[in-house]
């Protein structure tokens, strides 16, 4: 039997990132979870921090150390998703569990990024599921953090041109989009990603979400709390299906053939327009002449998340 692989989770903690978190912790016989990074996304660093501990508590794994890095994008001010998430990111549930803050690490999370890829190089699968500033700060302390890792699997970015945050960018990449240029030109190891419209396209049935939250279980009972919020948005703007995007990137970790469909390509991401800043530039014509650089998932087996969905709360 094949051990856990490495992995190191890369959070802006809101409720996706939540039930991302539950999902990798439910199987320690796949995924062996060296640390959590925090960065501001969703919410403010404090929140992100504090909802990482939350869903760690519910999960008994508080011995994952947690870092706190980096508090704002590397330049200007990117957009928060409180109207989404909740003020708090986790759905603003009425006398949350409290959590000792004490246990976050003092190392920054850039910092602990580069000594673990360097105490085990070349054997980490990086899980991007926020802004990627912290990642593009370990780059600029050492260049060579990339070609260090095995692989790096992100959600975000977008490949049709579709966004959700601006007309034309996903929220992670336009939350900082000079970090996203960096990490994409320069991390050197396989990038596998899956985009916004990949997770929007494929949500679950109502029917089976509803059932799927009534889950009697100490997990179940805190996601059918967490969530409440943000599906009341999804159930407002009549949205067909139930959707998060981290939590089928990390199905995905688990299981790579939930991936029914991939393309390879080369992207940047676009920094200066006005109503394109932060968009994923695909080169499907290869105009560029440049060497691939991106695996995204465009279409996925709904069965097989579903089965690791139902398990994670178990």
């Amino acid at each position: 039997m094949a051990s856990p692989r490495k992995v190191i989770i890369d959070v802006d903690t809101g409720v996706d990132d939540a039930q991302a978190l539950i999902m990798a912790f439910s199987r320690p016989d796949v995924l062996d979870v060296l640390g959590v990074t925090c960065v501001q996304g969703n919410v403010d660093i404090t929140n992100v921090c504090r909802n990482t501990l939350r869903v760690l508590s519910v999960c008994d794994k508080l011995n994952v150390p947690v870092y706190k890095g980096c508090d704002k994008p590397l330049t200007g001010e990117g957009p928060d998703a409180t109207h989404y998430h909740g003020k708090d990111g986790m759905g603003d549930v009425p006398n949350p569990e409290q959590v000792d803050m004490n246990i976050i690490q003092s190392e920054h999370a850039s910092l602990a990024l580069l000594r673990l890829v360097n105490q085990y190089p070349g054997e980490i699968t990086l899980v991007a599921l926020a802004p990627l500033t912290n990642i593009a700060v370990a780059l600029r302390i050492d260049p060579a953090f990339g070609h260090k890792l095995k692989e790096m699997v992100i959600m975000g970015g977008n490949v049709q041109g579709k966004g959700n945050t601006s007309p034309a960018a996903e929220f992670n990449f336009r939350s900082d989009p000079e970090a996203a240029h960096v990490v994409l030109k320069e991390i050197g190891c396989p990038i596998l990603m899956v985009p916004w419209e990949t997770c929007a396209d494929n949500g679950q049935s109502w029917t089976w979400t509803e059932a799927w939250l009534k889950t009697d279980t100490r997990k179940g009972r805190f996601q059918n709390g967490i969530v409440q919020y943000s599906i009341g948005r999804l159930r407002a703007a009549n949205r067909s299906h139930y959707r998060s995007c981290d939590l089928l990137a990390m199905a995905y970790v688990i299981d790579r053939s939930i991936a029914s469909e991939t393309e390879d390509f080369y992207g940047e991401v676009e920094m200066g327009g006005t109503l394109t800043r932060g968009q994923l530039v695909c080169d499907w014509r290869q105009a560029l002449d440049r060497k691939v650089n991106i695996k995204a998932v465009t279409a996925v087996n709904l069965d097989k998340a579903r089965l690791l969905y139902d398990e994670m709360l178990q």
